[in-house]
């Protein structure tokens, strides 16, 4: 790899890229998915929004000396070409023309970011699905830069397509290549290597069960757009949609619809946060399943639980599979419950900046709703990697009966440390308004080691709800926004309520409360009991 790059940075290979210019653009990809018109106004200003947060970046903006590296690629890859599109007007014309124009002049030849395959697909996605509204007749000079470093852009990722990250990037490098050579004409002869590409990463990151392997819901939606844009534009070129593709798309979106809580939005875990309801009925609808949420993800380790007005996502996985834990969370058999559209219990979210202390913190166990040993994590999180544990075993069992769930759940990432098996139960009644749990702690039979000195079962609360403790200590009442009560109930452990955090909408960190079950670990085990019941 160190050879070819030095290869890449001489003009030897500059010179190697030049070819036939595509002719025209025959068409841009169908594009259902409208940017943020808010965020398009605050590019012309030169103010771009990277993790939730504005940044005055001016007209080079990849060029400032202040970037991360995840900065840099964020904003070599234009998103934000979405948003000037949304925007809609004269203006944003104009500087959507601009930045393309001047990043065509900073990197004519190639930059380890800005040509790397996994930020050079989304960049040419950007570019094809915004091109109708950015080109002018009036500007034909926009047009031949356009179609002259496209072309010369996707001549490199043909030839290094298979270097991308195996992660969600190899989905959207393979994207950038497909809808290059259909938009394109005199392009074409590199669709063939683009759908072989997508096809290998799609059998290795899409599951038996349709989730993707890196278990993120935010990315599981990333995944299926990319597939249903692919899948669109090759009916719009009036290419066949290979069967492959298609069955992706029909086993993917059941998942992504086993991902929303009752407000619509996604829920939180390994990385995800809440997303825009609209986007996501948007994919789901592109998508043209008809098929139910799935209830029992077994690959991809989720479990979904329904009743009355009731819904609970599980994370019953492990969150390791090779090439997709760089980003992944601790948060073994961790919840979140929601109740018509209030989210109650949750887990504390995500932050995708890895350079901010938030990034890690918020991929601790503690900040899932989830049992903890001596304030550790049930499996090693590596600051700005992945996992430092062998994929600890994980296993699930699921009985429905009259309407009613049963989970029994069970982890060993504490054996190695303290040499303690977590197992969790939860009951949620047909009337979606009786949810309980247990949660115990066994010694591994042939464990030798340090014991854990205390425990503690944590139930982190959406920042719309209150919680206080009530006269017998042993209970507490949580008041949602729309004057709900819910009675929380709990033996076997020191119920108090704390502060915590949310960060389910990106870059808005929340101060909210959370229910804690804390104690001594006994020799014999620890078992604790809990109930949330609606009141009247």
């Amino acid at each position: 790899m160190i050879l070819r790059k030095a290869i890449y940075k001489t003009g030897l290979y500059n010179w190697s890229l030049r070819g036939r210019v595509p002719v025209r653009v025959r068409g841009v990809p169908p594009d259902p998915w409208s940017g943020d018109a808010e965020k398009g106004r605050g590019i012309i200003d030169g103010n771009h929004v990277m993790f939730g947060s504005a940044r005055h970046l001016g007209d080079l903006p990849w060029r400032n000396a202040q970037l991360s590296k995840q900065e840099r690629r964020l904003l070599h890859r234009f998103d934000g070409l979405g948003d000037l599109k949304a925007l809609g007007t004269d203006d944003a014309r104009r500087k959507g023309r601009g930045l393309m124009a001047r990043w065509v002049n900073a990197y004519r030849r190639w930059d380890a970011i800005a040509w790397d395959p996994g930020v050079l697909g989304p960049r040419l996605t950007n570019w094809l699905r915004s091109y109708d509204f950015f080109r002018d007749d009036k500007h034909p000079g926009f047009d031949l830069t356009f179609l002259e470093s496209t072309s010369v852009q996707m001549r490199h990722l043909a030839r290094t397509l298979l270097d991308a990250n195996d992660d969600i990037h190899a989905i959207e490098a393979a994207e950038g290549l497909i809808l290059g050579s259909l938009c394109l004409v005199g392009m074409e002869a590199m669709l063939d290597a683009g759908l072989a590409a997508l096809e290998q990463t799609v059998s290795r990151q899409v599951l038996a069960d349709g989730g993707h392997f890196q278990r993120n819901p935010t990315l599981q939606c990333v995944a299926l757009r990319s597939l249903i844009r692919v899948r669109d534009t090759l009916k719009a070129a009036r290419v066949d949609t290979p069967p492959w593709l298609q069955h992706a798309i029909d086993r993917m979106a059941p998942m992504v619809k086993a991902f929303r809580l009752g407000d619509g939005k996604l829920t939180l875990c390994n990385g995800s946060q809440e997303g825009n309801e609209g986007e996501i009925s948007a994919i789901l609808k592109a998508a043209g399943s008809t098929a139910r949420a799935s209830l029992s993800a077994p690959h991809s380790g989720f479990q979904r639980m329904e009743a009355g007005k009731a819904v609970l996502v599980a994370d019953a996985g492990a969150a390791v599979f090779s090439g997709s834990d760089q980003d992944a969370h601790a948060g073994l058999l961790g919840f979140e419950f929601s109740h018509r559209k209030n989210r109650i219990i949750v887990n504390c979210g995500a932050y995708g900046d890895r350079n901010d202390d938030w990034h890690d913190a918020l991929r601790a166990t503690a900040a899932h709703s989830t049992l903890t040993l001596d304030d550790t994590n049930a499996v090693e999180v590596r600051a700005g990697l992945g996992h430092g544990d062998p994929p600890p075993k994980v296993a699930c069992r699921r009985n429905e009966a009259d309407g009613s769930t049963f989970l029994q759940l069970q982890h060993e990432g504490y054996v190695r440390r303290f040499g303690m098996i977590h197992n969790r139960d939860i009951y949620l009644a047909a009337s979606g308004e009786d949810l309980r749990g247990r949660d115990s702690l066994a010694i591994a039979s042939d464990y030798m080691g340090p014991q854990a000195k205390a425990f503690c079962v944590r139930f982190h609360l959406h920042p719309a709800i209150s919680a206080a403790i009530t006269g017998d200590g042993e209970s507490a009442l949580l008041k949602l926004s729309n004057r709900e009560a819910w009675r929380m109930r709990s033996s076997g452990g020191t119920l108090s309520v704390d502060d915590t955090v949310y960060m389910g909408v990106k870059g808005v960190l929340r101060r909210a409360r959370q229910i804690s079950l804390g104690g001594p670990c006994k020799p014999t085990g620890v078992e604790i009991k809990w109930s949330f019941i609606r009141e009247g």
